[in-house]
């Protein structure tokens, strides 16, 4: 038992714990990580700074997972005035502020306004782009384990469902790991905040599930046009991470969006129309 406890040991602080020398990162205290209380841990390796309105409204403005639209508003009869609605910066600083006033909600944050959302200032104007993130969870037979999130293998995670009677669970692609800089007139400094961006799974109602049929549950995208398709997580509320198998008889889905930033890079042929939820 010594000898498995110590390998355990030493797996964990080549996971948890870079020093220095190996690119300045900070150091994470392994008892922490095997506590129960802690839930999930965000890799401080980065991926890179993403300066949020050049990404948002220059480079990608037609993407339909950021769903810029362009909005004629008639001021006379001469003259026009363009202007620019984005969905991912306001639903973005929506999710922050349902956070930062501790609101409770369930899948979907409550609505603000434009004058609360502005309130919320990105410090930067940028997002820090995070590798992966690990979710911790005790099994059933009160075993600790962990589930390593990341977007080029294992980007399916599951959360609670307080609103749907049908299903208790929601089912998300994992399209970003952010953590972001806030500040807010409630807050006497900024604050690091960690985010997950996410493409939104539906549960096929039209398909025969459960015990009872002993069929396992399929899930579909969102459809990109549908309001709500692409939302953000709090990491506090992902369960776990959730394997999917695809649907091959049902092939992939006809014509994806090729240049979306919502794509997944892992596989040229991974969009597939259905998955099953391993259970």
């Amino acid at each position: 038992m010594q000898r498995h406890y110590r390998k355990y040991i030493e797996a964990l602080k080549k996971e948890t714990h870079t020093t220095e020398s190996s690119g300045g990162y900070r150091s994470v205290n392994v008892e922490e990580v095997k506590s129960p209380k802690r839930h999930h841990l965000i890799s401080e390796r980065s991926r890179g700074r993403l300066k949020l309105y050049q990404w948002a409204l220059g480079e990608n403005t037609n993407d339909p997972a950021l769903k810029v639209r362009v909005l004629v508003n008639f001021l006379h009869v001469r003259h026009t005035l363009l202007t620019f609605r984005q969905d991912f910066i306001p639903n973005l600083k929506n999710h922050l502020l349902a956070r930062i006033l501790h609101c409770q909600y369930d899948q979907e944050p409550p609505t603000f306004t434009d004058r609360e959302c502005n309130e919320v200032y990105i410090v930067g104007k940028c997002l820090e782009q995070r590798f992966t993130m690990t979710v911790y969870y005790t099994t059933y037979d009160l075993r600790r384990r962990a589930d390593k999130i990341n977007m080029r293998g294992r980007p399916y995670v599951m959360g609670l469902a307080r609103d749907d009677p049908s299903h208790p669970y929601v089912y998300a692609r994992v399209l970003g790991i952010y953590r972001v800089k806030v500040l807010h007139p409630t807050m006497a400094a900024p604050t690091s905040m960690d985010v997950l961006w996410v493409h939104w799974l539906q549960i096929d109602h039209t398909h025969r599930a459960g015990w009872k049929a002993k069929r396992l549950y399929r899930v579909q995208f969102a459809p990109s046009p549908e309001e709500g398709a692409f939302g953000f997580l709090d990491p506090d509320d992902v369960i776990r991470g959730t394997h999917l198998i695809p649907c091959f008889n049902n092939g992939l889905i006809v014509d994806p969006p090729a240049t979306s930033v919502s794509k997944w890079d892992y596989a040229p042929k991974a969009n597939w129309q259905y998955y099953y939820i391993n259970q």
